[in-house]
């Protein structure tokens, strides 16, 4: 790896952030920075789930594609097409597929 950064080595480094907000002392201003910064690394697993995805479809990762509009039925069947793939939209976590709920953050 060169000094060039890229997704993982940001990655890592919001971990170590993460990790890091143990030492803060008040309560809520670390639980404000652990929510920052959890935010922040659900935000780049999603980009390299859809930069990879992107690549398996032999499509050019680089192109910037505009957005379709949102509708309540498209937010439906992105949920339940995150559900079936096995991965919760909220936290990112793996899903077991006997549970009708996140193991890691409860989410339906």
């Amino acid at each position: 790896m060169g000094d060039e950064a890229t997704v993982n080595v940001f990655m890592r480094h919001l971990q170590a952030e993460l990790e890091a907000t143990e030492t803060i002392a008040d309560a809520v201003e670390r639980q404000q920075r652990q929510r920052q910064l959890q935010a922040a690394l659900q935000e780049a697993m999603r980009f390299v789930a859809a930069h990879d995805e992107r690549i398996r479809l032999g499509l050019d990762p680089t192109v910037t594609v505009r957005p379709a509009q949102r509708t309540v039925e498209s937010e439906v069947r992105e949920t339940m097409s995150t559900l079936a793939a096995g991965i919760c939209e909220s936290c990112g976590a793996m899903l077991d597929p006997e549970l009708d709920f996140c193991p890691a953050c409860g989410a339906r």
